[in-house]
């Protein structure tokens, strides 16, 4: 079964949202931050529409999937219940309930996405492609903003726009591309999830196109962490190819090929923008680190002294802190998984683990690939980042949710035609036994 042309609009809805979070705020007087998510509010009402539309068994059919009993429900039910403890018991602001929109959200875009499970490759394709330009199109203009290359002044209005966004989010990181995100390292994860799913949902020929302009994007962005993650899920990829036979030795050099040629066009583009030291000044200290140690680098080394006051904190609350980590420690925690392990120790750490192994339950070819590659994308990293609370972990679920809903469906199928395949059989079986009885009684 097809999903409807209208319920194909729902694709644009969902990468408009990964793309234009951090923009569609608004202030309210919450004694904190002041920044309310449209997003946040708009999605699970989307999704409400989508079920009453849809019905229950075209968009909430993944319930049943045993990989979101076992997988993704305790990770949404820890990630809604531990706000509201933190308020019960340990005295946090009835703001941080806020934080509770992250299960919404999330279970909001499953159901999305199980709505799209059907939907054909030609849908994804354009608007992935669109999202992907569009990113790097302001990304380019901040780069040479910042290069102060020729035309630089023409991009002032949309500086000012972007340094409008202070009021709400602190501090803006004004020496890399952030594209129409707040901070640089939410722009390099989208970049490496439009890698992915560029190489694994665009139509073959726009499939070069899609990768080179996402791989551009990500070199903009200088974020090293969102670049080691992509070169690790590449690597599971190719040993996952070569686990279960599906790729000979042309098939893997043409791919190398082409991923190299996209970095290579990247690199070069991004040095045509402006001056290179910082580029390779940031990038080259990756090589410092591998043979110096973590301390060689001094964001590391400030992230190391953050997770070792997560396990400090960890002393004082064993079971967590429920609330968010980071009104206690005064400071960003700058890991998903310690983050995880600061609010909800082990077991909230645990779910987070199980939640990202999810995505191997999909057998669903069209979405578990790029499913599971981003996944692995989002693990290494959360090592030094929180990409839980980007924008772009908006497509995990989307797409989370289509593969799920396919599973339940393609086995539903299959189910039924067993089950009809018995029918016929017994009525077949009753008949001819009937009819032999009748011949063995003839003379």
């Amino acid at each position: 079964m097809e999903t409807p042309r209208r319920a194909t609009l729902l694709i644009p809805f969902a990468f408009g949202c990964a793309a234009l979070a951090d923009r569609l705020v608004v202030g309210v007087s919450t004694g904190g931050r002041g920044a309310l998510g449209l997003v946040s509010v708009a999605v699970p009402l989307v999704a409400g529409t989508t079920i009453a539309r849809y019905g229950s068994r075209r968009s909430l059919g993944f319930l049943a999937h045993p990989a979101f009993v076992w997988g993704i429900a305790p990770f949404l039910v820890l990630t809604a219940v531990l706000p509201i403890l933190g308020v019960m018991f340990y005295g946090f602001p009835e703001r941080t309930l806020l934080a509770i929109t992250e299960a919404t959200s999330a279970l909001s875009f499953l159901v999305i996405g199980a709505a799209l499970s059907s939907s054909d490759d030609h849908a994804w394709s354009r608007w992935l492609l669109l999202a992907i330009a569009l990113q790097l199109l302001y990304a380019t203009g901040q780069a040479i903003y910042l290069a102060r290359a020729p035309g630089w002044e023409l991009f002032t209005p949309f500086h000012q726009w972007d340094l409008s966004l202070q009021a709400l989010y602190g501090e803006l990181v004004q020496a890399r591309s952030t594209g129409l995100f707040f901070n640089p390292n939410e722009l390099g994860l989208w970049a490496g999830a439009a890698v992915i799913l560029s190489w694994t949902m665009l139509l073959p020929r726009l499939r070069g196109i899609g990768v080179t302009l996402a791989v551009v994007t990500l070199i903009l962005s200088q974020s090293r962490g969102a670049l080691v993650a992509l070169l690790a899920a590449l690597a599971v990829s190719g040993v996952w190819a070569v686990v279960r036979g599906r790729t000979g030795a042309s098939t893997s050099l043409r791919t190398g090929l082409s991923l190299g040629l996209a970095g290579l066009v990247a690199v070069l583009v991004v040095l045509g923008i402006g001056p290179s030291r910082d580029l390779l000044g940031r990038f080259g200290a990756l090589l410092d680190v591998l043979t110096q140690g973590p301390r060689a680098d001094a964001n590391l080394a400030g992230r190391l002294d953050y997770w070792s006051a997560v396990l400090d904190l960890n002393v004082v609350y064993p079971w967590g802190t429920l609330g968010p980590p980071e009104m206690l420690l005064g400071t960003a925690v700058d890991s998903s998984w310690f983050r995880a392990f600061a609010q909800g120790s082990v077991p909230y750490a645990a779910t987070l683990a199980l939640l990202l192994i999810a995505p191997l339950a999909v057998r669903n070819t069209r979405f578990g690939r790029g499913l599971v590659l981003i996944a692995v994308l989002v693990a290494v990293a959360g090592l030094t980042q929180t990409p839980l609370e980007y924008p772009v972990i908006y497509l995990f679920w989307l797409l989370l949710g289509a593969g799920l809903q396919s599973s339940v469906m393609a086995r539903t199928s299959a189910r039924a035609i067993v089950r009809g395949t018995a029918a016929s059989g017994v009525i077949r079986v009753d008949g001819d036994g009937a009819r032999g009885r009748h011949a063995s009684r003839r003379p």
